[in-house]
């Protein structure tokens, strides 16, 4: 003979229980780890049970302010009857007894039915668990995978609106929102938000609905759990010593936490909170489905904007190669601040000279950082119009000025999850950089015609080629924002303080137009030197435009030193015919070896700005005899700034013209 208890007045956890005569008593009380959890301060830990003895329904009080059916107190046990209504404190539950009804066939079942336990684990992974007997398995009760196929028409219908819905948003904020306002219409949930699970900004990124607070406090309890067994913890069929009430729960009647995971480990956690009843399992079967489908679509939505950045990133801005090449040491020590750069999330200030390779930089933190699956977007700064930077750095909204015919992500939207390379970031006005600063600090935004904040995981590495203390000192550029941008600042070295490392560059520039001219170009020995021996003030972006130019224009394979289009090089090939005893400026000042060798130690050192070793390498001699050279150059009064300065104490030689031999000579 089965049975319902129903809730007409008060609150009560859940509203609608049915019972059966081979079940389980049913206990009544205030406690968490009754079947019915009575919300009243009237009730008992454990108030009243319900049972079936002798083909009868009974009600045994326990509480201390007693039971009523039908408003007669209860002393001790009394029979339950169809229509009646047993009260405990303000709470009001009816009794209805179900029409008997002939039992379904069971196939193959046994003679005698035992009772098994379901539990709610395998796909949906709820951990929920009944004790029935395999006869009276009621719709609601079913196994998960057979539960998710019962969906009713109106859950169905909100799970595919929600689904071809999802496919035409453009940012992650936009879908998680969506999401979470289709789990409130369609549960009834009081409160949905979104927990990532970063330990950057472990922070809600997104709480539903939008009047709730930014920083509602969601259960770290339930997150844990969650995110150490990767599946859904759903609260109230597991109210007991193991969950007790968290302050961030205690004003809410149950509540579901589920990870995110699409190809990895969760990335983030789905919180739906209730008040008055708890969840049935449709609920929770829905609320999953959606939670499937977000954490894919975050993910496709991420590889997409990734495509995209790497496209534009491509599109305009094409550097010199993707890897940094060389192997000098300040090559190897740029390498070596990267890597231990990268993986931190603070902001990096790269910088050096133009043309240097500041981008590949960037491009390296990017790869070797935990964002390296996120998007890279590369703005320029210097090409950004004062009057349009809010709107391309934090967006707009649909009819926000003239001409927003639709809402448009910004470049801190666009680079969520990833970094955004600000380059030049130097000749930004000040009012730019007031407003930079502020997203710096704040880490929220609002887009122009929004009504709400946003919030974007963004690692910024900012590049100029300007000394920001100078700007800071002449008033062009703010300081706050400087100590902001420099919490780790790398220097790129310019070319000329490597030249060791321009064949290697010299020999991928070649390759590389090779490859697209399919011709296949060599250098010769002068024109390497003449490339080694030229100080390169574009650094490398003229190193490879200089390359290119003379591949393009030399007749045949072979790049003499002539082809390389470069001014003011010291020639090295041929020394020209000096007429009138006169010297070239870029020509040693006579052929005595000593002279030579002087007017070479000073070239190295002035091309280096004094740096010993890398002018040692320069002049292919090692370091210790370079510096015993040095000292002989002091010993004649010629000192290292006098090198640097050019002006050596050598008094230029004229070159003997040679007497024409005579016949008896020749």
């Amino acid at each position: 003979m089965r049975a319902r208890l129903t809730l007409e007045g008060g609150e009560c956890v859940p509203p609608t229980l049915d019972l059966s005569p081979s079940g389980q008593p049913v206990t009544l009380g205030r406690s968490r780890d009754n079947t019915v959890v009575l919300r009243d301060e009237m009730a008992s830990r454990t108030h009243a049970k319900i049972y079936f003895e002798d083909g009868r329904w009974h009600v045994r009080d326990f509480g201390l302010n007693g039971t009523r059916v039908d408003g007669h107190r209860v002393n001790g046990a009394v029979e339950l009857s169809d229509g009646q209504r047993v009260k405990i404190g303000e709470v009001v539950l009816k009794f209805v007894l179900e029409p008997k009804s002939p039992p379904k066939p069971v196939k193959d079942a046994p003679a005698t039915m035992p009772n098994i336990k379901t539990v709610n684990e395998g796909p949906h992974n709820a951990t929920k668990v009944h004790e029935l007997p395999l006869d009276r398995l009621l719709p609601n009760d079913l196994p998960p995978d057979q539960t998710a196929k019962q969906l009713r028409v109106d859950e169905l219908t909100a799970l595919c609106k929600f689904m071809t819905g999802a496919v035409e948003t453009k940012t992650p904020h936009d879908l998680i929102g969506f999401a979470l306002r289709s789990i409130l219409n369609q549960t009834a949930a009081k409160l949905a938000g979104y927990l990532s699970l970063d330990p950057e900004d472990p922070g809600p990124k997104i709480v539903m609905p939008e009047s709730a607070a930014i920083d509602i406090p969601l259960s770290r309890r339930l997150t844990a759990q969650a995110q150490k067994n990767g599946k859904t913890i759903w609260l109230f069929p597991d109210l007991s010593a193991a969950h007790p009430p968290t302050d961030s729960l205690s004003s809410f009647a149950d509540a579901i936490c589920i990870p995110l995971k699409a190809s990895g480990e969760p990335f983030a956690t789905l919180h739906v909170y209730r008040s008055g009843r708890a969840f049935v399992e449709r609920d929770v079967r829905f609320i999953e489905a959606v939670a499937g489908f977000l954490a894919h679509g975050l993910e496709i939505l991420r590889t997409r904007r990734t495509l995209e950045a790497e496209n534009s990133r491509l599109r305009t801005h094409t550097p010199a190669a993707d890897d940094i090449i060389g192997g000098s040491n300040a090559v190897i020590h740029l390498r070596q601040q990267i890597l231990r750069a990268a993986p931190q999330p603070f902001t990096v200030l790269v910088q050096g000279e133009s043309g240097s390779g500041k981008e590949l930089v960037a491009l390296a933190l990017h790869r070797n950082s935990r964002r390296a699956e996120g998007p890279l977007v590369v703005v320029n700064c210097a090409a950004i119009a004062p009057t349009l930077l809010e709107a391309e750095l934090f967006g707009y909204k649909k009819g926000a000025f003239s001409g927003a015919d639709r809402d448009h992500p910004g470049l801190f939207q666009q680079a969520d999850e990833g970094t955004l390379f600000l380059d030049e970031v130097g000749e930004l006005s000040l009012e730019c950089q007031a407003k930079l600063l502020r997203v710096i600090e704040g880490k929220a935004f609002r887009p122009v015609g929004a009504t709400g904040d946003i919030k974007a995981d963004v690692r910024i590495v900012a590049a100029t080629h300007r000394d920001l203390e100078k700007e800071v000192k002449a008033g062009r550029f703010r300081q706050d924002l400087m100590f902001r941008l420099k919490v780790i600042p790398i220097r790129v070295p310019p070319l000329r303080e490597h030249p060791e490392d321009i064949p290697e560059l010299a020999a991928f520039f070649l390759a590389k137009v090779s490859s697209e001219c399919r011709r296949k170009f060599k250098l010769t020995a002068a024109a390497m030197r003449k490339l080694q021996a030229y100080p390169w003030p574009g650094n490398v972006r003229q190193l490879r435009a200089a390359i290119e130019s003379a591949a393009v224009m030399s007749e045949g394979d072979t790049i003499e030193a002539d082809a390389i289009p470069l001014t003011g090089t010291t020639e090295l090939v041929a020394a020209p015919t000096v007429t009138s005893g006169a010297t070239a400026p870029d020509l040693p000042p006579s052929l005595d070896m000593s002279e030579i060798e002087t007017w070479a130690i000073c070239r190295a050192m002035k091309q280096t700005n004094g740096n010993v070793s890398h002018a040692a390498k320069l002049l292919n001699i090692s370091r210790d005899t370079l510096h015993t050279k040095l000292k002989k150059l002091e010993e004649k009064g010629i000192n290292r700034h006098s090198l640097l300065a050019g002006n050596t104490a050598v008094t230029p030689a004229p070159i003997a013209t040679p007497e024409p031999l005579s016949a008896t000579e020749v």
